[in-house]
């Protein structure tokens, strides 16, 4: 009974040490699901990349940039809110903005590992532009992940 009890202890022991010793540096997954926008010229029959000068990016609910103008961009990642099921930006391509606003569906968070933790995925529903720099806006891919693909292309004239 006695030699039982110290095996017990022992195996808590050992478990504990070793749960402790984990450290966040191991995560190599990327815990944030972000989406991923390409940005297009609108042609016949196929879209053509489109690379903007100057991309300035702010979430509506955020006073911090995304993107601060930055050059030379073919894509935009913008981070989701988990916690709300609808991420609004304003998005400044060169001198002209628009505003995208992303309606989504937060899925049940995924397991990683124990030293990544989870995260949530989302299914985009809907995403709605004003018109000014952007022509429209097709969805590529509704599931958001943490797998680095294009889930949606804005098109411009």
């Amino acid at each position: 009974m006695v030699n039982c009890k110290f095996q017990n202890i022992f195996f808590v022991l050992i478990t504990v040490i070793l749960v402790g010793c984990t450290s966040t540096e191991e995560c190599r997954e990327d815990r944030t699901v972000k989406l991923k926008i390409g940005i297009y010229t609108k042609s016949t029959p196929t879209d053509k990349a489109f690379t903007i000068d100057s991309v300035w990016v702010n979430g509506l609910e955020n006073d911090s940039f995304l993107y601060q103008n930055s050059k030379t961009i073919t894509t935009l990642k913008f981070p989701l809110n988990a916690t709300r099921n609808q991420s609004d930006f304003i998005c400044r391509f060169n001198n002209i903005t628009d505003t995208v606003s992303v309606f989504y569906t937060n899925n049940n968070a995924y397991f990683i590992s124990l030293a990544c933790g989870t995260i949530t995925a989302h299914t985009i529903d809907e995403v709605i532009s004003t018109n000014h720099f952007i022509d429209s806006v097709r969805i590529v891919q509704r599931l958001i992940i943490n797998v680095d693909a294009e889930h949606i292309k804005i098109l411009h004239n």
